[in-house]
Formats: structure tokens, sequence, C-alpha cells
């Protein structure tokens, strides 16, 4: 059984990983578009594909703009920090258990 847990204790730590870079990829994205106006520049471009992977799904089913604000990147950054919380830390309890 310790293979499992050690599995399912890897996958945890994998989402996790990827849920914090994509929460990062969504702040530094969101600020960017405040400080750089020039929409192809390299670097917003690339950060603005990894937070598009998140935040474009969440954009098209809910518009929450309010003027000039666009209120999704704060939709995508608590829907990621909620399955953390919920599904990655029942992950690793579950690979504790099964130890």
């Amino acid at each position: 059984m310790f293979l499992l847990s050690n599995f399912i204790g890897a996958v945890a730590l994998i989402l996790r990983i990827l849920i914090n870079i994509e929460i990062i990829a969504i702040i530094i994205s969101a600020l960017l578009s405040w400080i750089v106006p020039y929409r192809h520049h390299p670097v917003r471009t690339f950060f603005d594909g990894l937070a598009e992977f998140v935040v474009g799904p969440l954009r098209r089913a809910l518009p929450l703009r309010a003027g000039i604000f666009d209120f999704t990147p704060l939709l995508a950054i608590l829907l990621l920090v909620f399955f953390d919380r919920f599904i990655v830390e029942s992950l690793f309890d579950l690979a504790r258990m099964l130890r």
C-alpha cells in the first residue's frame, strides 16, 4: 500500500505546484496588463498564455467586468485556492491514511 500512498502523494504535490504556478502567472499577467501597454511584448505574451488556461474559460462563461476592471482573474485565483484546499489536501490526507 505504501506504493499507492507515495503515488497519490506525488500526484498531490505536482498538482499543488501547478496550481501555485498558475496563481503566480495570473497575478503577473494582471499586473503586466496595467504596466506594459504593449500587448505583444514577449514577457507579457508568455504570462498571458499561462493565465489564459484558467482565466479564458471563466471569462467566456462569466464575464465579470465593471467598467475597465475585469474581476475574472480574482475569481480564477479563488477557484484555484479552493481546488488546492479541497482536492489536493484530500489527496494528501488519503496518502497519509494509506501508509
